[in-house]
This record gives C-alpha cells, structure tokens and sequence, in this order.
C-alpha cells in the first residue's frame, strides 16, 4: 500500500515540473555582438537568422527586420498531505497551493544594407513589460 502511494506521490510531483525547451531566441546580447557595420548578408542570417520583414528604402537599399516578442511564464505549487496511519486509524488530507507570473519582451532589430550587401547602418530597441 505505501509502495503504491510513493509511486502515484512521485508521478504527481514530476507531472507538474514545467517543460523547458531551449530554443535559439534572438536576444539584445546577440545583436550587440554580431551585427556590426561592414559585416555581409550571410554573416547576419548565419548569426541571426531570418528576418520577419525584408524591404527598401528610399534609396533603393536592402533593409532587414528582425520583430521578435516573447513571453516568459513562471509557475511554483506544492502539495502537503497527511498521510493514514493504519495502526491508529486515523486519517489525513491534502492542500496543495499555487503562484504564476509572467512577463512579456519584444525586440525590435533594424539592418540596412549598402549596394554591395554589407551592413551599413543598424539600430535596435528593446522592451520588457
């Protein structure tokens, strides 16, 4: 009997650990440390990826856009119990408890590019709300 409340005890506690998936994000640290001006298209798609908005300017020249938002959630609960004691019949409860919080980024990344397809000029705004 109490090998089979360890058992569904350890499934109920590893089922609410949250699932974090590393991705690669564009972050304000990779733009402040790969993008400089002079640097060609390749180098910025092979550091950056692809960009959400390719256009011209009035110019003519190429200008890349990079828009990403993220959204982070943050969750920690817990369950107390009480358990059974056979010898003495008495018996207990469970409570469990919760608090979540989450937070919102939005990057914005602004490349323009010469006639020969190097960065000529680059800016770039970070937000966190």
């Amino acid at each position: 009997m109490v090998k089979h409340f360890i058992t569904f005890f350890s499934l109920l506690l590893f089922s609410c650990a949250a699932n974090n998936q590393s991705e690669n994000r564009l972050t304000l640290g990779m733009v402040q440390s790969h993008v400089s001006k002079g640097q060609n298209q390749t180098e910025i798609l092979k550091n950056l990826g692809s960009p959400n908005i390719i256009t011209k300017d009035g110019q003519g020249r190429e200008v890349w856009t990079y828009d990403r938002i993220s959204k982070e959630s943050s969750s920690r609960g817990g369950v107390g119990f009480l358990l059974f004691n056979p010898s003495t019949w008495f018996g207990g409860g469970a409570t469990s408890y919760g608090k979540s919080s989450s937070s919102s980024k939005s990057l914005t990344v602004i490349i323009t590019f010469d006639d020969s397809k190097t960065v000529l000029d680059f800016t770039y705004q970070s937000l966190e709300f």
